[in-house]
């Protein structure tokens, strides 16, 4: 099976359960996640990372299939985790899904920007038809928009290094697409207000699937353009992606109950944008140990809490809380340190952003949750520990974790 027909499995998979009969929806829902986690690892993969756009080839690094896998994985824990899952969801997830693998294994800026369209047509669509409110229409247009500035940088990209282009217009495109899909301010305001009025496993899909393959791919953009256009690029998501997450630290402490973990999340996913923007090898490893963890206690922390999880519920967020040996300090931590290397101003703005959201997370674990609703089933409270401890063991190794995931040229 090649990345082709791997998108094929995971759009044809995720529409079949999500049609299924009403009474075979729930049962399809929990297995067909557990089908994709095993034909991601079974694709074969080719290099360590995305290639820089400009090439023709599809096949799927070793990272992709990493996020792919764990994604998969993840939403089968968000699914389990749902207290109401009427298996519809799926169509969201395999959609997004198909279209993430495109975005990640492809080298053709034309297909890279058209995946990224199908897949926010799909998450928005679903996201509409669920709650249609003001926040998710906004969704549509401002990641729309994103998706579109992607297609036409792709249309622009092959004359980008001609004498007589303009390359920043297209180091700018590029920019705007990665800030919109990633909810990166100042473009980034239809995820937080999407987070209050969507069910966990719908903004799950964005947050676990959609958001980490387009940072992931947005590490080797740069290389695509010529030297002052990538500098441009870069400088863009360093002072976006620190402006962001400070700004994602002050909405955390602020943030209620419901609200706090997806203000936290974009705080970190900030961070790594800024990350890429410094370019230097030590982002790169941040982002991934955040993306891990992230990926491993979202699944529950985007659930409401009920009488039974709130001592992994509580392991969870002290994984996040930025304290060693928690995995989300060792992910800020490498962020840091691609920041010094960028540059003393560039450190001094990850120490900020960085700091606050750190005393965020430490604030959110320190407040606890209060319990409402009945008690949650033996096997949710499995699932609920299980994630802990994972999450913790990511913290105690997490450069191993990185290398098993996404693997060792990662």
């Amino acid at each position: 099976m090649n990345a082709a027909w791997l998108a094929g499995a995971w759009a044809a998979t995720g529409i079949a359960a999500g049609l299924a009969p009403a009474r075979l929806r729930r049962p399809a829902a929990l297995v067909a996640p557990l089908l994709l986690v095993v034909l991601s690892l079974l694709t074969p993969q080719s290099g360590a990372l995305p290639e820089p756009l400009g090439g023709q080839g599809l096949a799927l690094p070793h990272a992709a299939a990493g996020v792919v896998a764990a994604g998969a994985a993840a939403l089968w824990f968000c699914l389990l985790l749902t207290e109401s899952l009427d298996g519809r969801e799926l169509i969201g997830v395999g959609t997004v899904g198909g279209a993430v693998v495109l975005l990640l294994s492809t080298g053709s800026p034309l297909l890279f920007g058209v995946a990224a369209l199908l897949a926010v047509a799909a998450l928005t669509l679903r996201w509409v038809a669920t709650a249609p409110t003001r926040a998710t229409l906004a969704a549509g247009r401002v990641a729309g928009m994103g998706a579109a500035a992607l297609i036409a940088a792709s249309l622009l990209l092959p004359a980008a290094v001609s004498p007589d282009a303009q390359p920043g217009v297209v180091a700018g495109l590029l920019a705007v697409g990665v800030l919109a899909l990633a909810a990166v301010v100042p473009l980034g305001g239809w995820a937080a207000g999407a987070l209050a009025d969507l069910p966990a496993s719908y903004f799950a899909t964005w947050l676990l699937l959609l958001a980490p393959a387009v940072l992931l791919s947005a590490f080797a953009m740069a290389g695509a353009l010529p030297l002052v256009a990538g500098l441009a690029f870069q400088h863009t998501l360093l002072a976006c992606g620190l402006g962001s997450a400070i700004w994602a630290a002050v909405q955390t402490l602020r943030a209620g109950p419901a609200t706090r973990y997806g203000r936290l999340a974009l705080g970190d996913l900030s961070l790594m944008a800024a990350g890429i923007g410094t370019a230097e090898p030590a982002a790169l490893a941040g982002g991934l140990v955040l993306i891990l963890t992230h990926l491993v206690v979202a699944p529950l922390l985007l659930q409401r809490q009920r009488p039974g999880l709130g001592v992994p519920r509580r392991l969870a967020w002290l994984a996040l809380c930025g304290l060693p040996p928690s995995p989300a300090f060792w992910g800020r931590f490498l962020v840091l340190e691609a920041c010094a290397a960028f540059g003393a101003p560039a450190a001094a703005g990850c120490v900020v952003a960085g700091g606050l959201v750190t005393v965020a997370a430490i604030l959110a674990a320190a407040r606890g949750e209060t319990d409402a609703g009945d008690p949650a089933p033996h096997y949710r409270r499995a699932a609920a520990w299980t994630l802990a401890v994972v999450a913790l063991g990511v913290g105690l190794a997490p450069m191993g974790a990185v290398h098993l995931v996404f693997g060792a040229g990662a």
